[in-house]
């Protein structure tokens, strides 16, 4: 009986391991809004990292958050580190821009474990509007990770739908 239980076993892990080699080892959240605001005041929103802490959606989720400037707060080089209970400790640099039309940035988690991503912004002026998408790519270590691609969208989505409701409201505030 015990040796028909190991078998079980050792053929649900091979299983799981054959599945996990199926499934992609990359993952891509994205979402997009359109703010009547101009290019220029969305931008600046999101590379100026002295605004950016004020509309993004893990700022809310643990008041005893510790943010942290780098000496430099804007555009290419600017960096933003955290740490907190919630949210673990990472930092978000702002590798490069293109004034009013994108920005790439690069997001290092420290802790709870190290994992290190990338976030990038495309502006498109439309009218007196500005069309933004978020995205945020990454990979999955293999093989239990990658279990994670059916949830990711959930998980991050959720989250950038209410940052880009936040920076929304802020632009069209004034």
């Amino acid at each position: 009986m015990l040796k028909k239980i190991a078998l079980f076993v050792l053929a649900l892990l091979v299983l799981l391991l054959i599945i996990a080699a199926l499934l992609p080892s990359e993952f891509r959240v994205e979402r997009s809004v359109k703010i009547n605001a101009p290019a220029e005041k969305v931008f600046w929103q999101i590379a100026d990292l002295n605004n950016y802490k004020e509309w993004n959606p893990w700022s809310e989720v643990n008041s005893e958050v510790k943010f942290v400037m780098g000496a430099k707060t804007k555009g290419e080089g600017a960096i933003w580190h955290w740490k907190g209970r919630k949210v673990g400790e990472g930092q978000l640099t702002i590798l490069k821009i293109d004034e009013n039309r994108h920005i790439e940035t690069k997001v290092e988690f420290f802790k709870p474990r190290e994992v290190v991503n990338f976030g990038f912004w495309t502006l498109k002026q439309q009218g007196d509007s500005t069309l933004i998408a978020w995205a945020f790519e990454g990979k999955f270590s293999y093989p239990f990770e990658r279990f994670m691609y059916f949830f990711m969208d959930d998980i991050l989505g959720e989250d950038f739908d209410r940052g880009l409701e936040n920076l929304k409201q802020r632009c069209e505030a004034d």
